[in-house]
């Protein structure tokens, strides 16, 4: 396969990937607010369990991406390294700013340069960065993955000793701030970095099984809510089977949909691009959403949900799209003046 050759399932991928995590976040009102056992605390469980795959998809996407660029040129371990963290970090540590002058002005911190920097640093400024802080250590770790798949002929035993170590930690290692640890998420990561070394293996394989895992997702989902739904001992296990098989229904989906809405693909690929900027953002919004509901005395939660939805899905979408328009826009024009700087 041609190393040009673009992968746009991926964007697809991403676009699911990202309203998966908005309707996790808005949904988790119901799962916590109705009354357990109910039946909108039931819809509302199966609807939350259904996307809990999000973080899982994100960092087996961030190992495809990581190292697709490298089948077939030299891997420079400093040039990775500055490429990936200057990516990621710039953003979060703006948005991080973004977060604590929003929750001081909502009255939820008192200015604390200590503090602040803690939080930075754990990725506790607000709930969901505590993805910023295991993707960093993917990145750090990676290429060590990386080496090992690319240099083996037996990739497979690898990831199944990858899978088995992964769902081990995750079940088995337990502190303050565990759930930032990598080792929880090491084989979603290498499962990424396989699908570069093997993507007509990987591919070929999902898409002859395509309807076993389409009915495995809806059974292994509904037994993962099941799970959850009853505090089983085996959540664990039972998230990590899940995950994996979501990782593939997901992919499927991903292939069959950049065939299908091939002509809208400027626009999945634009949201593709704003998929992070989505991920940071849509929290700080669902805050200022909750915050009205509140201050205005909305005590229903279906009522708090329809709100919520209306106000995150769309604000977040339009604004993280247009922020990625204007920055490719800008980025075009400076090309195109450097062209034309050039040939003068």
């Amino acid at each position: 396969m041609n190393t040009k050759e673009k992968l746009y399932e991926l964007d697809y991928m991403r676009f699911i990937a990202c309203f998966a995590v908005m309707i996790v976040h808005i949904t988790a009102t119901g799962v916590e607010g109705y009354i357990h056992g109910s039946f909108p605390h039931k819809v509302t469980l199966i609807v939350n369990r259904s996307f809990k795959f999000t973080t899982p998809i994100f960092i087996f996407l961030s190992g495809v991406t990581s190292f697709y660029s490298y089948r077939n040129r030299d891997f420079k371990y400093l040039e990775f390294i500055k490429k990936r963290l200057s990516n990621v970090l710039a953003a979060y540590i703006v948005w991080c700013i973004i977060y604590y002058a929003a929750y001081i002005k909502l009255g939820y911190y008192g200015f604390n340069i200590n503090e602040f920097i803690k939080s930075v640093l754990l990725g506790k400024m607000s709930y969901h960065l505590y993805f910023v802080i295991i993707i960093t250590q993917m990145y750090i770790f990676g290429p060590i993955f990386y080496k090992l798949l690319k240099n083996s002929d037996k990739k497979i035993p690898i990831l199944i000793i990858a899978a088995i170590f992964t769902a081990l930690c995750a079940e088995y290692i337990r502190f303050k701030d565990s759930d930032r640890l990598f080792l929880k998420y090491i084989f979603f990561y290498m499962l990424g970095i396989y699908l570069t070394l093997e993507y007509d293996k990987f591919t070929s394989f999902l898409m002859k099984n395509k309807w076993l895992f389409i009915i495995g997702y809806a059974v292994i989902g509904l037994t993962y809510t099941v799970v959850s739904y009853l505090n089983m001992t085996i959540y664990i296990y039972v998230w990590f089977i899940f995950s994996l098989t979501s990782i593939f229904f997901v992919y499927i989906a991903g292939l069959l949909m950049k065939d299908v809405f091939k002509k809208y693909y400027s626009f999945i690929k634009l949201f593709g691009q704003s998929s992070y900027y989505i991920y940071l953002m849509h929290p700080l919004v669902l805050t200022l959403a909750i915050r009205y509901t509140d201050m205005n005395g909305i005590l229903s939660i279906t009522k708090r949900l329809i709100i919520y939805s209306a106000a995150v899905i769309p604000t977040t979408v339009i604004c993280c799209l247009g922020f990625t328009a204007v920055k490719n826009y800008l980025k075009k024009k400076r090309k195109a003046a450097v062209s034309v700087a050039s040939e003068n």
